[in-house]
């Protein structure tokens, strides 16, 4: 039953070829925000503006992988294989949070730490990924991904004449935000590589990719509901545009939770949809 209806509602936003028009609506609308906020800024320098940047930022990722996911020779493996490694970098910035919650709150602080607490929890049951030396090598694109973000973190806040707070709380702040950004960037490249080599790719040992995608989606959207939603009403009153962006983040954030739930929990409508792709001389 649920099923079928995240199916039909997959078929009512992207149509029966799977189109990207809708998450590309959303960019777009963002991006609307962004003009906009820009148009009305006569001081410069506005908060909000780069917010809005940031968050056109962070949608690009999941567009991508909506466009580029179903080119791949075993579209419903891919979350087996990139899941682990989005969980991972939603880990570092949510442990980096609670690390430094003393310091600075970013966000609501007992909110990062549920979130800390449930990525651990998928990972370990949705996943079975234990910390060890060889899961560090595997996944030591992350741990690149991490320092990148923390060397830009440092050269923003070094680089930003006019901040009023300090080095320290300026760069915990921008780290934590930049880890954010490059979170989807892990799966990007994997299924770029993917669809490019047009390789089939096994599904890693442990949990059905049944009950990976339920710990992965349940972790991501419970979290961004805490992140966009409820933030989205905290600053509605005072910075309307930085709400609109929250909710429209959430908004492509839960189409591509629908769109790759229905796939996964869907294959013989999927496999029909790769039969389609395949030239005719595959058959003769």
């Amino acid at each position: 039953m649920l099923a079928s209806a995240m199916w039909q509602t997959q078929e009512l936003l992207h149509g029966k070829n799977s189109s990207v028009a809708f998450p590309a609506l959303l960019v777009s609308l963002a991006s609307i925000l962004v003009v906009y906020c820009h148009a009305v800024d006569t001081h410069g320098g506005d908060p909000t503006k780069t917010f809005l940047a940031l968050i056109v930022v962070q949608m690009l990722p999941l567009v991508f992988l909506e466009m580029k996911i179903l080119s791949c020779p075993d579209p419903v493996s891919m979350l087996s294989r990139f899941g682990t490694k989005v969980l991972l970098m939603h880990a570092g910035f949510l442990a980096l949070r609670v690390c430094t919650w003393p310091l600075l709150e970013v966000g609501l602080g007992m909110c990062n730490l549920a979130g800390l607490l449930c990525v651990c929890a998928a990972l370990h049951w949705g996943f079975c990924f234990r910390l060890t030396i060889a899961s560090a090598y595997e996944h030591r694109d992350v741990g690149g991904l991490t320092l990148l973000a923390l060397v830009a973190a440092v050269g923003t806040e070094l680089l930003d004449f006019h901040n009023v707070h300090s080095m320290l709380e300026s760069t915990i702040f921008a780290a934590s935000s930049y880890v954010e950004i490059l979170a989807f960037v892990p799966a990007v490249w994997m299924v770029h590589q993917t669809a490019k080599k047009s390789d089939v790719m096994e599904i890693s040992a442990g949990a059905s990719v049944e009950s990976q995608s339920f710990c992965f989606f349940a972790f991501l959207v419970s979290f961004y509901v805490m992140e966009d939603v409820v933030s989205a009403f905290r600053v509605y009153g005072t910075e309307p545009l930085a709400a609109a962006g929250h909710v429209v983040h959430f908004l492509l954030l839960l189409d591509f939770a629908c769109f790759l739930l229905a796939h996964i929990y869907n294959p013989e409508k999927i496999q029909g949809q790769l039969l389609r792709w395949l030239p005719v001389s595959g058959f003769v």
